[in-house]
């Protein structure tokens, strides 16, 4: 963490210069793709770092040792104008921590990210389970000289910290007491980029503006005055910067992908001839994938030959055809992509992500319908995307509960389900009208909370705090009221789920409970055997190896080197 020595930065490279010779104007002897010249950088996850308070805890903080991280803190508290930083530090209520967070890839300023918040190994904390952390600036950080030295602010982040051992559903770990999250608490304040970096052997002005040229007449946007704006901008000979285009905000690595596959120079002889490849290697199911994003690369004019992949006995290549149209706007993805997310848990992730992009209206009926699934993965994903998608559209529209989570009552005809949402944003989604609890109901939580049945059918809600008037609250006996009446009672998210979970417990509420019940992209589809193919390597897993080999080549072809201008280094920056 911040204490290692040295700095070994994903945003910044430095490295001698190295001269290199303009070969231009460079030559093709063959019809080429955008891959064939340069390889991806930037597509690595980049973590960013900075040292706050925890505040809010119950006398279970600590003092904490000197050390560069409390010198720097003291610091931060003095620039803002915090009374007696020493004395604040040192309270049982409160607990330095350090907190970092994970950049994606093409990552926008904007954007809201996790800030991940640990108690350093010498602290003497117990838990920061109530506790709030304090605003942090966070950025690429490292101990030098005994001093905690930092970069440039790429996020500020603060927030309720949602301890560990309630997230994993193990409140006897002490160690997960010390550590935990706060949900979207981070706001980027820069975006973070991605690009080509041009192949040692293809290093040329006029090789990365033919990159760039392919690139924008392939993925292009439209500006508030009516003009066209590509994505990609050659900046010199060694590197192309990329905007991700909309269509894929949720899905980078897929354009990267795309975009490798892009031709340069082709004739119209060689484009059709490269539409007719495609689709022969789109209908073999070990092809299937990457020849689905090759056509997909073509854009609009292979839509014929994705569609015959829809037919195909094959549920992978018919699936490769849907994602591809879904991405080309094409409506006819959408049976395939909607039997995907119901059935195949394998391909429910990109099912969804593609599902996302269609502009389509009869995409808003499929989500609605698959509100309806026995598999909460499947349901979930369905409110995700229509929450994405809609907004406030009344099917998924939420409830503000003081601030501190987003309540989504959500009808269901399926087996009634309470989920907690557990990265990226506190919120519970309850699937099912009216969800019972039995008033024979009792609970003894912490920090004074008890909820009880009462003879008249009602559930009470009861907050005792020493030193202060015992509030009561009433509600009628349902998952939804209990909820608002825990909030009422000044109950945070955490102690929300803590409640939930002991009433499935205790059996006083005949509904599934689920944490985090989302898709993921690194499942792993096997090929049937009628097929003649086992596969066991994912298409992510596969883009992650390409990422390696080609961030490796990169460093190899230069991409990171300064260049000079106006006498001065200036440097490949984020990438």
């Amino acid at each position: 963490m911040l204490v290692m020595p040295g700095c070994v930065s994903s945003w910044f490279h430095d490295e001698e210069d190295i001269p290199v010779v303009d070969n231009s104007p460079a030559e093709w002897e063959l019809s080429r793709v955008v891959g064939d010249l340069s390889v991806p950088v930037g597509l690595n996850t980049a973590k960013i770092q900075g040292v706050s308070m925890v505040a809010g805890l119950d006398n279970t903080g600590s003092d904490p040792p000197p050390s560069p991280l409390q010198e720097a803190l003291i610091n931060e508290m003095r620039i803002r104008k915090i009374a007696n930083p020493n004395t604040e530090l040192a309270s049982p209520r409160t607990s330095l921590v350090v907190a970092e967070a994970f950049i994606p890839p093409g990552a926008r300023a904007g954007q809201r990210v996790d800030i991940r918040v640990v108690a350093p190994r010498d602290s003497e904390t117990t838990s920061l389970a109530g506790g709030w952390m304090l605003e942090v600036s966070l950025s690429e950080s490292a101990v030098l000289e005994g001093r905690l030295r930092t970069g440039e602010t790429f996020a500020r982040g603060y927030g309720a910290v949602l301890t560990d051992d309630i997230r994993e559903g193990r409140e006897d770990s002490e160690l997960l007491r010390k550590r935990g999250l706060i949900l979207g608490g981070g706001l980027l304040k820069k975006d973070r980029p991605i690009g080509l970096a041009m192949r040692a052997d293809d290093v040329s002005i006029q090789a990365s503006a033919r990159v760039g040229q392919a690139i924008n007449a392939r993925f292009f946007s439209y500006q508030n005055g009516g003009g066209k704006t590509g994505v990609a901008n050659p900046v010199d000979d060694k590197r192309v910067e990329l905007r991700v285009h909309p269509k894929y905000y949720d899905n980078v690595r897929r354009f990267v992908r795309v975009v490798r596959y892009i031709p340069i120079g082709d004739t119209t002889e060689e484009r059709l001839q490269r539409i007719q490849n495609a689709e022969a290697e789109l209908m073999i199911p070990e092809s299937a994938e990457s020849a689905a994003m090759k056509l997909e690369a073509l854009g609009k004019d292979s839509l014929d030959s994705l569609k015959k992949g829809l037919v195909s006995k094959s549920p992978l290549v018919r699936f490769s055809a849907s994602e591809a149209l879904a991405y080309l706007d094409d409506p006819a993805a959408l049976p395939g992509l909607t039997e995907a997310a119901r059935s195949e848990s394998e391909f429910r992730h990109r099912a969804y992500l593609a599902m996302g992009t269609l502009d389509d209206l009869a995409v808003i009926d499929e989500l609605e319908g698959l509100l309806h699934c026995e598999s909460a993965e499947a349901r979930y994903g369905a409110f995700e995307t229509l929450l994405k998608k809609t907004g406030k559209s009344p099917i998924v529209r939420g409830i503000d509960m003081k601030g501190k989570f987003v309540f989504h009552p959500v009808r269901s005809n399926a087996t009634p389900l309470i989920h907690f949402r557990l990265t990226e944003r506190a919120e519970v989604v309850v699937f099912g009208d009216n969800i019972p609890v039995r008033t024979d109901c009792v609970l003894l939580m912490p920090k004074g909370l008890t909820i009880t049945g009462t003879p008249d059918g009602k559930i009470k809600v009861t907050r005792v705090v020493a030193g202060q008037e015992s509030r009561a609250f009433m509600c009628e006996p349902s998952v939804g009221e209990v909820i608002k009446g825990v909030v009422d009672a000044d109950g945070d998210y955490p102690e929300v789920m803590k409640v939930i979970y002991s009433l499935k417990q205790q059996g006083t509420i005949d509904a599934r409970v689920e944490s985090d019940s989302l898709a993921h992209s690194d499942r792993v589809y096997y090929l049937d055997r009628e097929e003649g193919i086992d596969s066991d390597y994912s298409a992510d897993e596969e883009l992650e190896d390409e990422a390696v080999e080609e961030d490796t080549e990169a460093a190899e072809s230069e991409e990171f080197v300064a260049s000079e201008k106006s006498g001065e280094k200036t440097w490949w920056r984020f990438w």
